[in-house]
């Protein structure tokens, strides 16, 4: 997550973290169970269009040479926002029976996006520690939400209300490092904390 003061390019990951935040907040209130699951098709056009923003956020750091936020934005823009959004959307207008199946199938899916959460912890704790945690907490969020899925666990039930409740964390810190890169770039100095490296 290295600036590179050569680069024409500016930094995109303030603008990904305040759309992964934002809808993280939309993710809480539907596996919370505070929305109807009929707002499924609502929440998957949020996420296919919150993609847009994060793909091409994930291509910008690429090209500046920030191999690491640029494949944990491209992994959130491709695998969890277009992904996730796309497929429960595709899932909700099938019959009951293809329906349960096809959540299941997402769930498994699920559960290698949080594999890949957890495979950059060494890398993003190199970084921050603040990061580090609260990838911890997102690779959590989505693992739970997978077993939910496998398992058939309705909304605003058990173990997805705890998902949307991790999920939720993980939004206001995505918000508030977005607001970190931004104020402190603008500034030039750090004015707002974000916590040093665990590993050297």
């Amino acid at each position: 997550m290295s600036e590179v003061k050569s680069n024409q390019w500016a930094m995109a990951a303030p603008a990904c973290f305040y759309v992964v935040g934002a809808l993280c907040f939309g993710l809480f209130a539907l596996l919370f169970g505070l929305v109807s699951p009929a707002a499924i098709p609502v929440m998957c056009a949020w996420l296919i269009a919150g993609a847009v923003g994060i793909l091409i956020g994930g291509i910008i750091e690429l090209a500046r040479n920030d191999i690491l936020l640029g494949s944990i934005i491209l992994v959130f823009g491709a695998l969890i926002a277009l992904g996730g959004g796309m497929s429960f959307n595709a899932i909700v207008a099938l019959p009951q029976e293809a329906m349960l199946a096809g959540l299941a199938i997402s769930g498994w899916i699920w559960i290698a996006i949080g594999i890949l959460i957890f495979v950059f912890l060494p890398s993003v704790g190199r970084v921050s520690w603040s990061i580090f945690v609260f990838m911890i907490d997102l690779g959590v969020a989505i693992e739970l939400l997978a077993i939910g899925l496998i398992a058939g666990v309705g909304l605003g039930t058990g173990i997805m209300m705890i998902s949307g409740i991790l999920l939720l964390i993980f939004g206001i810190y995505a918000l508030y490092a977005g607001t970190v890169f931004i104020t402190n770039t603008v500034y030039g100095a750090p004015k707002l904390p974000i916590g040093g490296p665990i590993f050297k």
